[in-house]
């Protein structure tokens, strides 16, 4: 386990000022709004066992980076939020974004697993699939969150890589 180290925003006093009243972390400038474009898709998986008709959903969601989520979003402070992130601390970036792109990358699997669901498949390995995948999700999305909000995470961004990578050659066995 790492924790993060506690980084000095820019000009802090300058920050803490323009980031009073919003939902951006004054310590890392990132704000946790951004975990709601992943809650969505998971939310619409964790119903595909009861709802199968969910699955057109499902494979509509498209992954979106930082900045085009609070661009796409009615986030009250959208600008600030994509202003803030692009002076964020570089090792915090690359350690959420490393998590992110697992997060998205395990949303992927999911959704190519869900394109190609048997009819015939047993409604109880479908929801067994669906139930281990949401599980993983809401890790990294704690994981996420952690980093977001200058916490302690569970790996760095070479861990989560390796993280990834074993859950690739575990999904070919």
């Amino acid at each position: 386990m790492n924790q993060l180290q506690q980084i000095e925003p820019v000009t802090a006093d300058w920050w803490a000022d323009r980031l009073q009243g919003t939902n951006i972390n004054p310590v890392t400038l990132l704000a946790t709004d951004y975990l709601n474009h992943f809650n969505e898709v998971i939310m619409l998986i964790e119903m595909v066992a009861d709802m199968p008709d969910m699955i057109e959903d499902v494979l509509a969601w498209e992954p979106k980076s930082y900045s085009q989520h609070f661009a796409d979003s009615g986030f009250k402070d959208k600008n600030l939020a994509i202003e803030a992130y692009g002076v964020a601390p570089e090792d915090l970036k690359a350690q959420f974004n490393a998590l992110v792109a697992c997060l998205n990358g395990n949303i992927f699997k999911t959704q190519q697993r869900l394109k190609n669901v048997d009819p015939e498949e047993p409604e109880e390995a479908l929801a067994e699939y669906v139930r281990v995948s949401v599980d993983k999700f809401h890790r990294l999305v704690e994981m996420i969150s952690s980093a977001v909000n200058g916490g302690t995470v569970k790996a760095t961004p070479a861990e989560a890589e390796a993280s990834c990578a074993q859950a690739e050659i575990d999904a070919l066995f």
